[in-house]
């Protein structure tokens, strides 16, 4: 048979719709395996040297040897992690540009009357970095020993005690506004910073009496600081001599803070989906589940529709409780 009229003749039983379908899936299939082809941003909505910066260097570092690209690790601090935000959530949804999350961006600012340039429900969620939680502490030289010190100093001193937090509404504020009226505490001093470095400064020398936080434990490790309680139902693996708040009395005051990783609004699944699966395998490495525990995160290798529904759901139970607080931007 003539070559040239097989070949016409078949063209004819070719449907034509269907193979530019083809051909067009081709060519897309093929633009996301080359994701990524050139340097990635990771947005800490905090400053350096905090847990959040930690762990984006970690995850970040494991990703560049996975994906092949650089991925750039960038503070942009303020606003109670909505500066950081914000920046994401307007920047090209390329996969170039993500945002380490936390309870305070995607589940408490929701609820706060700032006036917001984004929906925090509005990411492209990528998955889970790992979940850790909060103490009490204070200074090692503090007088405090107990919970229960801080409680009776506080009822005590008509102006009542002073306590470092990383912002109104974020997770370390609200905990021990939940605390002060759990304990029936009248007045507290709350006194704000932007990050770790410079509240644990302040608790170190006893410019504050206590502080709730889950990111300077292992200051407390190495004796400049003391943890006199966890803020979680039962007592953490990496810090079992610590008791609960419910051991101490109060049972209420427990919180679960995670981290996260997501991408702007529309940003492509198939973008999503590699990432995705690259933190999955990397969270289930042994050592990296080891790193991990160093900086007192618990794993959490998760699908990006259950990390979305996770953080909804935080949402969810923490809106009611934040609404009853006294926080000034209400």
């Amino acid at each position: 048979m003539n070559i040239k009229k097989y070949f016409i003749k078949a063209l004819n039983y070719i449907s034509w719709p269907a193979f530019i379908a083809m051909m067009m899936f081709s060519g897309s299939a093929h633009a996301q395996v080359e994701y990524p082809n050139r340097p990635v941003k990771i947005i800490i909505p905090f400053p350096v040297g905090g847990l959040s910066d930690s762990l984006a260097r970690l995850y970040g570092k494991e990703l560049s040897e996975r994906l092949g690209q650089p991925f750039i690790v960038e503070s942009k601090p303020g606003a109670a992690t909505n500066i950081g935000a914000a920046y994401v959530a307007a920047a090209p949804n390329d996969g170039y540009t993500l945002l380490v999350t936390t309870i305070a961006t995607n589940a408490l600012n929701k609820w706060s009357s700032r006036p917001l340039s984004f929906d925090p429900h509005g990411f492209a969620e990528i998955g889970m970095l790992g979940v850790n939680t909060l103490y009490v502490m204070v200074g090692a030289n503090s007088p405090y020993r107990t919970v229960q010190d801080i409680v009776k100093a506080a009822k005590e001193n008509p102006q009542g005690l002073s306590y470092g937090s990383f912002g109104s509404g974020t997770p370390n504020h609200m905990l021990a506004e939940m605390f002060r009226q759990s304990a029936g505490i009248k007045n507290l001093t709350h006194v704000p910073y932007k990050g770790a470095s410079d509240s644990s400064i302040d608790l170190i020398a006893g410019r504050i009496d206590f502080m709730i936080d889950g990111a300077t434990i292992n200051l407390a490790n190495s004796g400049k600081l003391r943890a006199l309680a966890v803020a979680f139902p039962k007592r953490w693996p990496t810090q079992p001599s610590v008791p609960t708040m419910a051991e101490v009395g109060f049972p209420d005051v427990t919180i679960s803070t995670y981290f996260g990783l997501a991408a702007p609004p529309n940003t492509p699944p198939a973008v999503l989906d590699r990432l995705n699966a690259a933190l999955r395998a990397i969270s289930s490495t042994p050592d990296m589940e080891k790193k991990l525990l160093a900086l007192n995160v618990m794993p959490m290798s998760v699908s990006r529709q259950e990390a979305t529904s996770f953080m909804r759901q935080q949402s969810e139970k923490w809106g009611p409780l934040y609404k009853t607080l006294e926080l000034p931007d209400k």
